[in-house]
């Protein structure tokens, strides 16, 4: 079993994820892992169709990367131990400040961008000699995994229970449900952004009489046509006696757009968000002050969704003494606390 690991094997630890083996199926990597860690063309083995997906591929989405931004947002939010109603926060350090190069603020981003992708996230922990917490940080989520028994691995070895918090999300995570939206969502991107480039619809030149235009002529319309079709000065055309031209179809930018919506919708859905706080602009008629008010708050009606289980694991016995809690702080005239309320 692995020892309880200590204040100087956290930061150690946490600088080696460079280096570190990875233990997850490749392509699953964490976006703070600072190495390169080897990867299978999965494509290439499964087809891309059931090809793992991977975090980068899906914070291509803007919809996926909208709501993974909003969810993140909570790590603005401080920690606070409570005793009945009495804040004992100062009686736990770690809750804002760490003996590390994380943050805070870090620890808790990345954790909840585990749970937004992964659905699972670890924190290494040193405790004091009484067995409470000095310090915690996020662990690299290619460095640890759980075997058949469930037991938590750290580098391919046992985890002593007592050196890591599991932390269980409130759903699986994106990429183990919502691969097909993501990819429906990448294809809709693609083709958004060939009608961008190609906005015209789609132009058939004709021959007037059969045999009348050469393949070399008719090489040099279309590549004319082609180049008219994208000058930023607009389409115009000249068309010989020889060819007639025609339009085929419309440029389909409402089917696309309504698509587009139909995505961002699901992802909230999946992530417990309004679709609306995923909107990039709202008409004006919603920018009154009643409309943001009640966003707002059934926003952080929904975000109760990601917070309520956090505060359930860090209130529990081996976190914090029994009778105690912890909770986020979202107090309007509560400072950021970046530090400690006392000297360090």
């Amino acid at each position: 079993m692995v020892e309880s690991v200590k204040l100087s094997r956290i930061l150690d630890g946490f600088r080696a994820a460079e280096t570190a083996r990875n233990h997850r199926p490749a392509g699953i990597v964490s976006p703070w892992s600072e190495g390169e860690l080897e990867k299978f063309v999965w494509s290439d083995i499964l087809g891309a169709e059931i090809a793992p997906m991977t975090r980068k591929e899906a914070m291509s989405v803007p919809a996926v990367a909208a709501a993974r931004h909003r969810i993140v947002q909570l790590a603005d939010r401080p920690l606070r131990a409570l005793k009945g109603n009495t804040e004992v926060t100062s009686a736990h350090a770690w809750l804002y400040r760490t003996d590390t190069q994380q943050t805070p603020w870090e620890r808790m981003a990345q954790t909840l961008d585990d749970w937004i992708f992964y659905g699972e996230s670890l924190w290494i922990v040193a405790r004091n000699a009484d067995n409470t917490i000095g310090d915690a940080v996020r662990f690299p989520y290619e460095r640890w995994d759980r075997d058949p028994a469930g037991r938590i691995e750290i580098d391919g070895e046992v985890a002593d229970e007592r050196a890591y918090l599991y932390l269980r999300a409130p759903f699986d995570g994106l990429l183990n449900v919502a691969g097909e939206t993501i990819r429906a969502a990448k294809s809709l991107e693609r083709a958004w952004a060939a009608r961008v480039r190609n906005p015209i619809p789609t132009v058939i030149i004709e021959e007037r009489e059969d045999g009348t235009v050469t393949k070399k002529e008719a090489k040099t319309y279309v590549e004319a046509t082609t180049k008219a079709m994208r000058s930023p000065d607009g389409a115009v055309l000249f068309a010989p006696a020889k060819v007639n031209m025609r339009l085929e179809g419309d440029a389909g930018t409402d089917v696309l757009e309504n698509a587009r919506n139909a995505v961002r919708i699901d992802l909230a859905n999946f992530l417990n968000l309004n679709a609306s706080a995923l909107d990039g602009a709202k008409p004006q008629a919603s920018l009154t002050y009643e409309t943001q008010e009640t966003e707002t708050q059934e926003l952080q009606d929904r975000l109760a969704f990601w917070t309520a289980p956090l505060e359930a694991r860090l209130s529990m016995d081996d976190v914090v003494p029994r009778g105690q809690r912890v909770r986020f702080d979202f107090a309007h005239d509560t400072p950021a606390q970046t530090g400690t309320p006392t000297e360090d």
